[in-house]
């Protein structure tokens, strides 16, 4: 299993296997035109195709931030409504292929919002089930209207799914809020670029790490007229450890897979397992916070949850 060494677990744990397909893509940059973006959902289908094809059984495909329109100032002018038949085509290519599928898009949701940076999962008979948008666009590029909620849906296996997309990992409050919510797969789509590789790593690692969730992390390849893209999507497991990557520089499928079981059952031990809870149980060991049934101390000590707008310094 691709489990760490922290965390013993004890008893007896049920969990199927989430087999997912990490697709490190190389897309039309920029996207000019409606018609570039059919290009892009062509080339889409034939990843979804090859993976079907190379890896029978897989459940969940996921692509970059930037699979539909590429990383341009232009994007936010070609935004897609989610009633479009762009993604209707998708929605059914899930279907025909019987397939999970989480795909990066500049998206018009009808309601009156801006447009903004969306991930759209479609299950595998062919339904939109979550439609997430990116919570903290990235300055001082990213034009796109943030997002406002961290949410989590069932997916397939026993997975709890939280997504957020790419500068949204570079926040520890969206990941702790995914785990909040109960998720026990988070989905990073991104489109990371030179010199950024360690941070990207890094913060992958420790969203994992102090959520005790797996983290799948898809992220774009290849070269446009400002940026290098430079791939290196990963599969991260609870104990923080990266035991899936994809190469540098060149696409990729790259196959993991997770055991959503093993992510909840760390959360039902008193030790270290959960550090979200912990964090308001501080010296759960000690016997004098057991009085009254307690266990540690249940108040949060930390200024920048507790505090008011006037203890901000920036």
């Amino acid at each position: 299993m691709n489990y760490g060494t922290c965390f013993p677990i004890t008893g007896e744990i049920k969990t199927e296997c989430l087999s997912v397909a990490l697709l490190q893509m190389s897309v039309k940059k920029p996207t000019r035109s409606y018609e570039d973006i059919d290009e892009n959902i062509a080339n889409l289908f034939k990843w979804m195709e090859r993976t079907v094809a190379g890896l029978p059984g897989v459940d969940f495909m996921i692509t970059p931030e930037t699979a539909l329109h590429g990383f341009s100032p232009l994007a936010a002018k070609l935004p897609i409504k989610l009633s479009d038949d762009k993604f209707m085509r998708i929605a059914q290519k899930c279907k025909e292929l019987q397939v999970w599928l989480t795909v990066g898009a500049i998206i018009d949701k009808e309601d009156g919002s801006p447009v903004q940076n969306g991930a759209i999962t479609f299950n595998n008979q062919g339904e939109m089930i979550d439609v997430y948008t990116k919570t903290n666009p990235w300055n001082p590029l990213e034009r796109n209207y943030p997002g406002s909620e961290i949410k989590v849906y069932e997916g397939p296996k026993g997975a709890k799914i939280a997504t957020i997309i790419c500068a949204d990992g570079d926040y520890q409050d969206t990941w702790r809020e995914a785990e909040y919510k109960g998720a026990n797969v988070i989905v990073r789509i991104s489109a990371y670029m030179t010199p950024y590789e360690k941070a990207y790593e890094i913060t992958n690692r420790a969203g994992a790490y102090y959520n005790r969730c797996y983290v799948l992390a898809t992220n774009e390849v290849g070269l446009d007229e400002a940026y290098c893209w430079f791939g290196n999507s990963m599969a991260v497991n609870p104990d923080g450890e990266v035991f899936a990557s994809a190469p540098t520089g060149i696409p990729w499928v790259l196959k993991c897979d997770v055991y959503p079981g093993l992510a909840d059952k760390i959360k039902t031990q008193s030790l270290m397992g959960y550090t979200n809870y912990l964090a308001n149980h501080r010296g759960g060991a000690n016997p004098l916070t057991h009085k009254n049934g307690r266990m540690g101390l249940d108040k949060s000590m930390y200024s920048y949850i507790n505090g008011t707008e006037e203890n901000h310094k920036c």
